[in-house]
């Protein structure tokens, strides 16, 4: 477990005066819209810049952000893409110098998960929560990748904050470490890592979607998917009043079982939800998914104690209703109260 001692001093840290800071720019981000050979070149050539320095100038930072994660490379695993001079072959040998083999299995599991969000998803993200008043603080981001929510945060905003985050592979968190020095990050698994409750103003990011779960005693009782994992630790780590914000599966507010969102609801306020399109993670991850933008506030204690008396009625977000005339094998299709009253 990692030790968090030392916590509160860490999230007091600030960048020295002459440390530049580092932002996502229009370089970077036009460099996502390039074919997927492109894409995979750049992350591998970043892990290779990542592995020979210990500190990074501009533009090495700028080389290092143009990183994708594990799941661009998935194509480079697949032997029959080795034959003659490929890009995913070049790919391929380069990278079974540069890592372990521990490394390389590592990589292979993590190329269904591993990708960058979308920096417009992310600016979106940003805008909604100044809009809903958020100027700065202490934040938690449970699943960072390379951190490009701190890169794409407003400079004023980041200004006032001070950041933790949380990055299972340990060569995408140093990639982070290069880019952001001035923030706290830890190379292992949220699960293993010890923070202090009620220490943050803001949890966010884009959370690992899946069916499998992870180990955790604390919340071993309530069986949780990776992505709701996620959200009930982040419901601990922020104070009250302290809001969360995060990019996770549909099925968070959709699923038939409502037990997790009744958990969710005793805890959280749901401030808004937005679902965004399947084609939202495509450009940077070729993937169509369907996810929601979720933005909680953490109750008050007056509030919690509300929540615990016996008449208490749980919000409509908690419920899922019929989409319309849409059905799967004659049974209707359900998605949140949310959406059906928001429509």
């Amino acid at each position: 477990m990692a030790s968090a001692c030392s916590q509160e001093q860490k999230l007091g840290k600030k960048p020295k005066m002459y440390q530049p800071i580092f932002e996502i720019t229009p370089e970077i981000e036009q460099h996502f819209d390039s074919p997927l050979r492109v894409k995979a070149e750049a992350t591998v050539e970043a892990i290779a810049l990542s592995k020979s320095i210990s500190t990074a100038t501009s533009q090495q930072q700028v080389e290092l952000a143009k990183a994708s994660g594990w799941g661009t490379l998935t194509d480079i695993w697949v032997k029959a893409n080795h034959q003659g001079n490929t890009w995913q072959h070049r790919c391929h040998e380069k990278l079974s110098q540069l890592l372990t083999q521990a490394e390389i299995q590592a990589a292979k599991s993590a190329t269904a998960t591993a990708y960058q969000t979308s920096f417009e998803v992310i600016r979106a993200m940003w805008d909604l929560l100044g809009d809903i008043g958020f100027t700065g603080g202490a934040i938690v981001e449970p699943a960072c990748n390379t951190l490009a929510f701190m890169g794409c945060q407003p400079a004023l905003m980041r200004e006032r904050s001070q950041w933790v985050s949380i990055e299972l592979d340990p060569i995408f968190a140093q990639i982070a470490r290069l880019l952001y020095p001035e923030a706290l990050i830890y190379a292992q698994g949220f699960e293993t890592v010890s923070l202090s409750d009620n220490s943050f103003d803001l949890a966010i990011g884009n959370v690992p979607f899946g069916n499998y779960k992870l180990y955790d005693p604390r919340y071993a009782h309530l069986n949780l998917s990776i992505h709701n994992y996620f959200l009930a630790k982040c419901t601990d780590l922020v104070r009250e009043n302290g809001l969360i914000a995060m990019i996770t599966s549909c099925f968070t507010l959709d699923a038939a079982n409502t037990s997790f969102r009744k958990y969710l609801a005793s805890k959280l306020e749901l401030v808004t939800a937005i679902r965004l399109p399947d084609i939202a993670f495509k450009r940077f991850a070729n993937t169509e998914v369907v996810a929601d933008i979720l933005v909680f506030r953490k109750l008050t204690e007056t509030e919690l104690r509300a929540t615990n008396q016996k008449n208490y009625q749980y919000p409509d977000w908690v419920k899922t209703a019929p989409s319309g005339q849409h059905t799967v094998n004659q049974q209707p299709i359900m998605i949140n109260q949310w959406f059906v009253e928001s429509a």
